[in-house]
């Protein structure tokens, strides 16, 4: 309503009067408009009225002037109040982008009680008790930023799930498996679970929590992924080298029949185990083909010094024994016992060698002596002679051990003390 019109003025008082109406009209026609904001204007219209009252009194200049201050406080309490609008819905958005990821938002929501009871509490300013809406909205934006931050963490928490799902997806149906459900069924243990419980963390609320569960689930599903492939990559080369070492008339069945239990393994989604067992064998095989040669040769070799070392007059059961013991593990296939059983007819050569060379050396420091005692009347001696001649040539023919003992007798003897002079 337009201010009342004064009577009987003068001309520098009606021009005041005509100053201060228009002030009021205009400050009424704001709060008119803004009012349809919803903004809590009443420390506006109160101003207003104010105005209207010292324009009654014909106060008009401090009537333009309150009638100036109802203007500013209708739009500063209007855009006060955009503001605060404004940071309620942003919060609201929030809210309902956190509502559909399936995260509580009770905490959120509060705040936007807390801010409207912030708004209607109210604050001195000026003279004047307005709605609070500056604090109102510190609380609602710092409310946003606070659920900003943690939709952005529930959405990476989000995909992270995602992921790890696809990988999941990608590790249960990689092609290869005789029976896909089965393999599915075992290679998805703990990883189902898994991504139950990261699902669950995130509906409580307990991001970062869903964040490592997701990246550990993709992680472990990507590797098994790649050790399944990998382990069928193992298991067939292996399968064409056993091939391989049967041609050569190799016996491989020991690790055919694990390489047969690692598909089978494979095949029920044990990969972790499947794919180390595969790998050894892959060594195993290769072993197998080294042992072999090893053995086949080294038994060759074994052969051929024997037979050299029999013409020379060696003779010995311990070889004898551990080349037939040789040829058998190489027949049975045992080439790691062959190998065993070669060290130990090289170590009876070794030992056989060595007793000859100290045989040898023993006659030949007896002789010396028998050279040197021949003139000294001993009353043996002439056994001696027979005894260390005899033993030099079971020497030579090989008989080491009645070389040996005639040896022992003869130095035995010469040990003897010499004649007494005749009577």
């Amino acid at each position: 309503m337009s201010a009342p019109k004064p009577q009987g003025l003068g001309f520098l008082k009606a021009a005041k009067a005509r100053h201060a109406e228009e002030a009021i009209g205009h400050t009424e026609g704001l709060v008119t408009v803004l009012r349809l904001t919803s903004a809590d204007l009443k420390p506006a219209e109160d101003s207003l009225r104010v105005a209207k009252e010292l324009f009654a009194a014909h106060e008009f200049s401090k009537a333009v002037a309150e009638a100036r201050r109802a203007e500013a406080l209708a739009i500063t309490l209007d855009e006060r109040y955009s503001g605060y609008q404004k940071a309620a819905k942003a919060l609201k958005d929030v809210v309902e982008d956190l509502r559909r990821i399936g995260l509580s938002t009770e905490d959120l929501e509060a705040m936007l009680g807390r801010s409207e009871e912030k708004v209607l509490a109210g604050i001195w300013e000026n003279g004047s008790f307005v709605p609070n809406y500056l604090e109102a909205r510190v609380i609602l934006l710092n409310a946003e930023k606070g659920g900003r931050q943690l939709l952005e963490k529930a959405s990476a928490a989000s995909n992270a799930i995602f992921l790890a799902e696809l990988s999941t997806e990608a590790l249960v149906e990689v092609p290869g498996p005789a029976d896909p459900k089965v393999f599915a069924e075992g290679a998805a243990v703990g990883l189902e679970a898994a991504l139950h419980e990261a699902t669950r963390n995130l509906a409580l609320g307990e991001v970062d929590e869903a964040i490592r569960t997701a990246k550990e689930i993709e992680a472990r599903a990507v590797r098994l992924r790649q050790e399944y492939i990998e382990a069928v990559r193992v298991l067939t080369a292996t399968e064409i080298h056993l091939s391989e070492l049967r041609g050569e008339g190799i016996t491989t069945e020991k690790v055919e029949r694990q390489v047969e239990l690692a598909r089978t393994m494979l095949g029920k989604g044990v990969i972790e185990p499947a794919v180390q067992m595969a790998r050894r064998l892959s060594n195993e095989a290769t072993k197998v083909g080294e042992t072999y040669r090893a053995a086949t040769t080294g038994l060759q070799d074994a052969e051929l010094l024997y037979a050299q070392l029999t013409r020379e007059g060696f003779h010995s059961y311990e070889a004898d024994a551990a080349i037939r013991d040789a040829r058998k593990a190489i027949r049975e296939g045992n080439y790691a016992r062959a190998l065993d059983e070669l060290e130990r007819t090289h170590a009876a050569f070794v030992r056989r060698r060595n007793a000859r060379q100290a045989l040898a050396k023993a006659l030949e420091e007896t002789r010396i002596r028998v050279d040197v005692l021949k003139d000294k009347g001993l009353e043996f001696f002439p056994d001696v002679q027979e005894l260390l001649g005899r033993a030099e040539r079971e020497f030579r023919d090989g008989n080491y051990s009645g070389s040996s003992e005639d040896l022992r007798i003869a130095t035995l003897l010469l040990g003897q003390p010499s004649k007494g002079p005749r009577a």
